[in-house]
């Protein structure tokens, strides 16, 4: 199985920087959709990813 390296540095950076992340996303004065926000990247980003493959392809 090819794993892509871009979706995988991404994910280690992510696991990086999670304290971060994690206290920007849940502070008291942000807006309530801002988890929302992430996850709509998260979605846009798995697209962006997949969009190039062909659908025989395993």
């Amino acid at each position: 199985m090819y794993i892509n390296r871009l979706l995988l540095l991404f994910a280690g950076v992510t696991l990086i920087f999670f304290p971060a992340i994690e206290t920007w996303m849940f502070s008291s004065e942000t807006a309530w959709y801002r988890p929302y926000q992430l996850w709509l990247l998260v979605v846009i980003g798995a697209y962006w990813n997949q969009r190039s493959r062909y659908p025989d392809e395993l």
